[in-house]
């Protein structure tokens, strides 16, 4: 009998995490159950050496350096992409994109532009866009700009789709990056009942903890958001800031935020960790749901 050969895919442009998939399969699958079973058994042991140190080195480099070094280091989305595969690391799909368009918000916000996430669907992005419309000089730059930050900083970014529903250029092809199917089969967001929708009023702000996290709530208009309750990279709290339009002024610095994207207004030269947070956000059945991180998602969802 001869067993099917495995040509292994160019790692510069290939799914790595389906590749592993398919092999771990091809040893399953076996004819010889007993292959099946110490591959399994090899790759269980394989994942508590490497869980373990980086575990350990997680820890160490957390209680030498603190958050700020590993937010740092984990805007690596290839270190990202192995945290997250061992749950040391809980970012939804949405904070990904939020952190990409970081990138380029500060550059656009000089010239009178700012962009809004409105959903993240796989490898889709769907964006508002404030202070240009189709048709104006330097519209095309600004999607073009935008698509760039995505294609570079969100991993499996596949199309931009702006708010009016007309469809950007789909991301070039030959991504190097590993496609959001790896991710979205791995990770669900996991959302927290917060409040009834009726207990904010449009223009208010709210302080609420979940899972022991302050998180703050701006209501504008009919959209309700959600920010890390604190100013930037300082302890201090947001709740008695003012709220004006989409604008939150900061009770201690005067700091001036759009709670939107988190950017500093008054400050488009600042560094991503001196911007709000921002926290994906939904309300279902007249209740405020906010994610409080994510979990490794079942087989159902995984196939879903």
């Amino acid at each position: 009998m001869t067993t099917a050969r495995h040509t292994p895919a160019d790692p510069a442009t290939a799914d790595l995490l389906t590749e592993a998939e398919t092999l771990i399969a091809m040893l399953a699958d076996h004819p010889d159950p007993a292959v099946g079973e110490a591959a399994m058994a090899l790759l269980e042991r394989i994942d508590a050496v490497h869980r373990t140190a980086l575990s350990h080195l997680m820890g160490a480099i957390q209680s030498m350096a603190g958050d700020a070094f590993v937010n740092r280091l984990t805007g690596d989305p290839a270190i990202r992409l192995l945290l997250m595969s061992y749950d040391l690391l809980a970012v939804d799909r949405r904070t990904l994109a939020e952190e990409a368009l970081d990138a380029v918000r500060g550059h656009l916000h000089a010239h009178g532009v700012d962009v809004e996430l409105v959903e993240v669907l796989g490898g889709v992005v769907r964006v508002r866009l404030h202070g240009v419309i189709a048709g104006q000089d330097g519209f095309a730059k600004v999607v073009r700009d935008v698509q760039e930050a995505l294609h570079a900083g969100l991993l499996g970014f596949q199309e931009l789709e702006l708010s009016d529903g007309q469809a950007a250029r789909p991301a070039s092809a030959d991504s190097s990056f590993l496609p959001a199917s790896a991710l979205r089969r791995a990770f669900r967001p996991v959302y927290r009942d917060v409040c009834h929708v009726d207990e904010l009023r449009p223009g208010s702000l709210r302080g609420v903890i979940i899972d022991g996290a302050a998180v703050l709530l701006a209501r504008v208009g009919d959209e309700i958001f959600a920010v890390r309750n604190c100013c930037g990279e300082s302890p201090l709290p947001l709740d008695y800031s003012t709220l004006d339009g989409t604008e939150l002024r900061c009770s201690w610095h005067g700091c001036r935020y759009d709670v939107r994207t988190g950017h500093r207004l008054d400050r488009p030269d600042a560094r991503p960790e001196e911007r709000l947070s921002i926290l994906p956000v939904r309300v279902s059945d007249g209740t405020v749901q906010v994610v409080a991180g994510t979990a490794p998602a079942t087989a159902a969802e995984a196939h879903a």
